[in-house]
């Protein structure tokens, strides 16, 4: 399958700053998809011209009034073997949401691209001010946030920087940098639950915060869990809340087990995978992010799939 990163943030952010640096130092052949709201694409025009194939969706927001193209431009190059990544940028007012929904819900594509990775870039300087909805669930759904713009600030703002990602997304790997610059490499798939996740998670303790209407709660217990009850869970949670949550990221204790069940869900895609290696935590902890979410409701169906339930 071919390998899709998301490449997402808010607006002055250092997005295409980001792009200019991963298509100066990569050995892939990289295809990369930019999109600007507005007739003339303002992003294509910063970005350094590279000996790489582009593809332009102006006119909209990729995961707006565009969609569509999106998607047939998936169709397009489902059957071209040119390139060995696929990297898309979205505009500072995007939501990750419906591109996610365009690899995940079609049978087709879903079977030839993979999404490795959800990177989004912040301003440390910007991350007092108040969020727009977009700006939240860009937090929400990425696996990276590179926190950039870190000269900027003095220690006290970067601090609270952190805490409010923190707040909307516990288990975010946040990385600081100056114009984009850092000791990282994104080529990894990192929208997979990593052994990185599982050491985050198993250091949360039981309880909840709250941004504006996003909360995330984490939930944990002690006791054994049966399998099919904790899919069933999920699934029913999903399904209950639909487009409100927007993340879950879960390390399970199954009753009969030694290795985790490593468990992700994505705006009411869910997928579960065993641990590659065995733990010594006897908890299972579980992270729900999303909006006007039940904590009492969730912590019942969690309860429900202990094995003496």
């Amino acid at each position: 399958m071919i390998p899709v990163q998301l490449v997402t943030g808010f607006l002055g952010a250092g997005k295409t700053t980001y792009m200019n640096r991963l298509l100066e130092a990569t050995d892939e052949r990289l295809l990369v998809i930019v999109n600007e709201l507005g007739s003339v694409n303002i992003d294509e025009q910063l970005i350094v011209k590279m000996d790489q194939e582009q593809i332009e969706l102006s006119n909209g927001c990729i995961c707006c009034s565009i969609q569509s193209d999106l998607s047939k431009t998936f169709y397009q190059l489902a059957s071209k073997n040119t390139f060995d990544r696929i990297v898309i940028e979205t505009t500072g007012v995007a939501d990750p949401a419906p591109i996610i929904q365009t690899i995940y819900y079609d049978d087709y594509l879903r079977t030839r691209f993979k999404l490795t990775a959800i990177l989004t870039v912040v301003d440390a300087s910007q991350m007092d001010r108040e969020l727009f909805i977009e700006g939240i669930h860009q937090i929400a759904y990425a696996d990276v946030i590179l926190m950039n713009k870190v000269d900027l600030v003095d220690d006290a703002t970067l601090e609270q920087a952190h805490e409010r990602i923190k707040a909307l997304n516990p288990t975010v790997r946040v990385i600081e940098t100056v114009q984009t610059a850092g000791d990282y490499d994104l080529t990894e798939n990192t929208f997979q639950l990593s052994r990185v996740d599982e050491q985050l998670l198993g250091q949360l303790t039981d309880g909840h915060t709250s941004v504006s209407s996003l909360r995330a709660i984490t939930l944990t217990t002690d006791v054994p869990l049966k399998r099919e009850r904790v899919t069933q869970y999920v699934r029913e949670v999903l399904m209950h809340y639909e487009d409100d949550v927007y993340r879950l990221k879960a390390i399970v204790r199954l009753d009969g087990e030694t290795s985790k069940f490593v468990v992700q869900a994505t705006n009411q895609l869910m997928g579960a995978t065993f641990a590659n290696e065995p733990s010594d935590d006897s908890r299972s902890v579980f992270v729900w992010i999303g909006k006007n979410l039940d904590r009492d409701a969730l912590a019942r169906g969690l309860q429900a799939c202990e094995v003496d339930a």
